[in-house]
């Protein structure tokens, strides 16, 4: 590449260049975790019914270098306070067990269910505070090796069953009832600051990605997924280049703060010196690998 030459922004990326920057991100993450990065990689789903088999409750968890993320998790109302959630909970975390997790995580919001959390072993490691109308977020987790190994609860047979293998319209049951819990708590706030996808890629002069940036906006906050730019293109701004486009379209957004996640053989001193602080970190991960959360406001 000619040192005169500025690789540029594309603000409204292809699927196959969004693709493209997440497969170089992707590879850079593997080479630093000798392959484990994405491991293991099963998702697992639970469904609740009644006794009626009417979907009562569910949840729905990912996987990323050996710990489990909480993703979905809800109980219909007229069923909470039966313990219901945790044998959901315990559950799930028994199956990450089995294929090698050793911790687990999960993101909730200050009307939803930190306290629950905690009191079935997960500790907080981070809140952000920054949305709109007050919200905070909460970031808790637990180790498996200091947790409870009564990882199964006994369900009275007669009321309840629990499902390992949901179908698609049990699993959207279940996401609805988590939608309508947002909706009653910040409804009004989620429809002036919804939730809204953003990418962007950087081409050299010869039209190849060699960076990106992608993630959302939602409820006042910049949510930062994915920052990337390839190994031989860094150190000349274009990290820097990509932050403040999604920055500057965040604030056209009305966001009042950015926030992200980086590991710590990423990039965390570049976004320390983009203005971003640490308020948190998860030691959760292998091999002295360190998780840290950061936040902008703007």
């Amino acid at each position: 590449m000619s040192d005169s030459y500025r690789c540029t922004i594309v603000a409204d990326p292809s699927e196959v260049e969004v693709k493209e920057f997440q497969q170089g991100l992707e590879s850079d993450n593997l080479e630093r975790t000798n392959g484990e990065f994405n491991s293991p990689q099963p998702w697992h789903n639970l469904v609740l019914k009644d006794s009626q088999r009417t979907v009562i409750g569910g949840i729905s968890t990912s996987t990323l270098y050996w710990t489990q993320y909480l993703e979905v998790l809800w109980v219909d109302e007229k069923y909470r306070g039966l313990g219901l959630g945790k044998v959901l909970v315990l559950e799930a975390q028994r199956l990450a067990k089995e294929i090698g997790c050793v911790s687990s995580h999960v993101y909730t919001f200050s009307w939803q269910a930190p306290d629950f959390y905690q009191a079935v072993g997960y500790d907080l490691i981070v809140t952000y505070d920054g949305y709109r109308g007050g919200i905070k977020e909460h970031i808790l987790m637990t180790h498996f090796d200091n947790s409870d190994d009564q990882t199964r609860l006994d369900l009275d047979s007669s009321r309840f069953v629990l499902v390992s293998d949901p179908t698609e319209e049990e699993l959207k049951t279940v996401r609805i009832g988590l939608g309508s819990n947002f909706d009653k708590h910040v409804g009004s706030i989620k429809q002036e600051f919804p939730h809204t996808d953003y990418s962007a890629v950087i081409k050299n002069e010869d039209k190849i990605v060699i960076g990106g940036i992608s993630g959302y906006t939602t409820l006042g906050i910049l949510h930062i997924a994915e920052l990337w730019v390839d190994e031989k293109y860094r150190g000349r701004g274009y990290g820097k280049d990509l932050l403040m486009h999604a920055e500057t379209l965040a604030k056209e957004r009305n966001c009042v703060a950015g926030q992200i996640a980086c590991f710590s053989f990423q990039n965390l001193e570049f976004l320390k010196k983009q203005g971003y602080v640490i308020i948190g970190s998860s030691d959760a991960y292998p091999n002295d690998v360190v998780e840290h959360y950061l936040t902008k406001k703007f």
